[in-house]
């Protein structure tokens, strides 16, 4: 598989998993319960979030 493809598939698994997290944690779950439910360490949830929530951030920048 050439480089390019497995670049742009764990790109697509990122944004899946982050898609999970938003919708799990939309749900009501905590982060404990997010990382149960999805296989993944706590440590791993509280990682995605961080990365999310400062996606945001730059993205209300680049609106103003």
């Amino acid at each position: 598989m050439p480089d390019g493809n497995l670049a742009r598939i764990t790109g697509e698994l990122h944004h899946y998993r982050r898609l999970m997290i938003l919708k799990l944690g939309q749900s009501g779950l905590n982060q404990a319960q997010i990382a149960v439910k999805l296989g993944i360490s706590l440590s791993t949830i509280k990682r995605e979030i961080y990365a999310i929530r400062k996606s945001c951030r730059i993205k209300e920048l680049d609106d103003e």
